[in-house]
């Protein structure tokens, strides 16, 4: 005679339990990915807008001091000409990091700041002293971080992030 042990020892899991545990385990991941990515941009974010504030002031020295902001272009205006940006702060034309060789700032007495790193994504922080504002609809003298996309120089898009050094504008007749 054949017994059957109606009984079984149950000491396992059985394929479909560990499926759904391999599930939730797999769902509770994928959340968490995304939170940290979410809390990763926050954060280059913030560094990015930390950086333009201290680049922000060494360029206010440096416009105290000298009279003029990086690109040569006069202290606390808003200057609409051609080739105003400076995309490379770190260059002798910026005036932060060295004075500019080619045409020295009256009364430098720099270094304003060390070195001018690259931004979170890579990218290296500009100055443009016409940088138009869409929302505001108005223009400024600002620092700019391409911010995430990266993309610039003059491709100005609502990822950037910016400080405004000023939006004070030149009189008309220094134009003339």
């Amino acid at each position: 005679m054949v017994y059957v042990n109606r009984h079984r020892n149950k000491n396992g899991f059985t394929l479909v339990e560990l499926m759904v545990v391999v599930v939730i385990v797999g769902v509770l991941a994928s959340l968490a990915v995304a939170r940290y990515r979410i809390a990763t941009q926050k954060f280059k974010i913030a560094e990015a807008t930390l950086w333009c504030n201290r680049i922000a002031k060494a360029i206010d020295t440096m416009g105290s001091e000298t009279g003029e902001y990086p690109g040569h272009t006069p202290a606390g205006f808003v200057c609409y000409w051609a080739h105003n940006e400076v995309w490379d702060l770190n260059s002798g034309r910026a005036g932060l990091v060295h004075d500019d060789p080619d045409n020295p700032f009256p009364e430098w007495n720099g270094p304003y700041i060390n070195k001018v790193p690259l931004d979170p994504w890579g990218n290296k922080y500009a100055w443009d002293s016409d940088y138009y504002l869409r929302d505001e609809r108005k223009w400024v003298a600002a620092v700019i971080s391409f911010g995430p996309n990266g993309r610039g120089p003059n491709h100005y898009d609502d990822d950037n992030i910016i400080v405004i050094v000023t939006a004070e504008e030149l009189p008309p007749e220094y134009y003339e």
